[in-house]
């Protein structure tokens, strides 16, 4: 969606430039050779047809037709990013609703991704939400189900059958994110659980209200294990 958006206003930027360039090209002629702005339009969409820049303002129209070459690399970017958009979300909403009694992790990063391999241990089903092209494709060659979509985007949670799942892992880098994930984690399906990692402990709380069921500080259960573990050493 982020790409469609941004090649859209590539697109946009492109088009006034033209119109504007095609605006002072066609009142130059029509001043210059004493004729209507129509049949000053008529003469530089002739030139253009036919490659003819030899007139006064040759410079000026073979500028426009350079870029108006621009303006039609931007038309395809948008329409093959919008055809992408549309159409991959489409299959990835099908292979979703083939989903039941699965678990939904939100984030592909190294937690989402062992998160979703004890998970794979345990005999159950992992979908995974990323929205980063190169890490959907690595997780995909280690066989995870992946729907490539932004899991802060609500219909996410839609492709991923979220109202027939068991639980959702919020795995995303930012606490302001995985705060999202959970708001419409609990939209989607209220009896899902949801567990969420969380960063700063004064978030935590944040997290409860907001409906998570389990809140997970890895960095604290990082340092609790090493603790336990050199106690563990000390009594042998």
């Amino acid at each position: 969606m982020d790409q469609t958006r941004e090649n859209g206003q590539k697109l946009i930027i492109a088009a006034l430039v033209l119109i504007v360039i095609f605006t002072v090209i066609t009142i130059l002629i029509s001043e210059d050779e004493r004729i209507g702005f129509t049949a000053a339009v008529s003469t530089v969409a002739v030139a253009l047809e036919t490659f003819h820049f030899d007139s006064d303002f040759g410079i000026l129209l073979l500028f426009f037709s350079l870029f108006l070459g621009v303006f039609a690399v931007y038309l395809l970017e948008f329409l093959i990013s919008f055809i992408r958009s549309e159409f991959g979300g489409v299959i990835y909403m099908a292979k979703g609703l083939r989903f039941r009694n699965h678990y939904i992790i939100c984030g592909g990063g190294r937690i989402g991704e062992r998160v979703g391999s004890l998970l794979r241990e345990k005999g159950k089903k992992v979908l995974v939400i990323e929205n980063d092209d190169v890490r959907a494709m690595e997780l995909k060659k280690l066989g995870f189900n992946v729907i490539k979509e932004n899991a802060l985007d609500e219909r996410a949670f839609k492709m991923a059958n979220a109202s027939k799942a068991i639980g959702v892992f919020a795995a995303l880098g930012q606490d302001v994110d995985n705060f999202i994930v959970v708001l419409n984690a609990k939209e989607a399906n209220k009896n899902m659980k949801v567990i969420t990692r969380c960063n700063l402990l004064k978030n935590v709380n944040k997290f409860k209200e907001l409906g998570a069921d389990e809140v997970v500080l890895p960095e604290i259960v990082g340092a609790d294990r090493m603790v336990y573990l050199s106690e563990k050493h000390e009594k042998q």
